[in-house]
């Protein structure tokens, strides 16, 4: 049976999984993870996540909603009637998870709620809301102004969680890896 190497080691140039060590099948992906510099040009952008919670049950719940990546944690908004605020306020431990196809990555931390009561909420909205909606890209756009005001809702609260790595993964180097463990007759049957 063939191994596969790193393709930064000279003794396989072919290989592609990024492991130091042989890879011979799907026991061990740590060459699947991201580098830092992967990691943040793709979660830094902003966009879509799956936001995770418990309830009252203990079951995890996830939704989908748009976040804000700043100062290594994750600024996401609902409305303060929503499930997750109260669950969030009695036990704050969530994940999110950002994927867009070729990479993926799961954080956990503690999440803050802030609402329109707590000290410094209007400098958090105004921040917020602007990246959130673009007008602090775009100023003089008149669609992300009217998503700005929209957004700022008597009863809208910004969630802020703290991101701890729990993994990370390159999906497009893995696609390639099998790939090329199928080519090459490594894949178990």
């Amino acid at each position: 049976m063939r191994s596969l190497r790193n393709p930064n080691d000279e003794r396989d140039e072919n290989n592609v999984s990024g492991a130091s060590e042989p890879i011979r099948d799907y026991e061990d992906l740590t060459g699947m993870q991201l580098t830092p510099a992967e990691l943040e040009g793709f979660v830094s952008p902003g966009g879509e996540c799956v936001f995770n919670w418990t309830n009252s049950q203990g079951y995890p719940v996830g939704v989908v909603v748009a976040y804000i990546w700043h100062e290594n944690r994750f600024f996401t908004t609902c409305a303060e009637r929503r499930a997750r605020v109260p669950a969030l306020r009695k036990r704050p431990q969530s994940a999110v998870i950002v994927n867009n196809g070729t990479y993926c990555a799961t954080w956990k931390g503690d999440s803050i709620v802030h609402s329109n009561a707590d000290p410094g909420f209007n400098e958090l909205k105004q921040w917020f809301y602007g990246a959130l909606s673009g007008t602090t890209a775009r100023p003089d756009d008149d669609d992300a102004r009217n998503f700005q005001t929209f957004l700022d809702s008597p009863h809208r609260v910004i969630i802020e969680t703290e991101a701890n790595l729990v993994v990370s993964f390159d999906v497009g180097r893995f696609r390639s890896f099998t790939a090329e463990a199928v080519a090459a007759g490594l894949a178990d049957t």
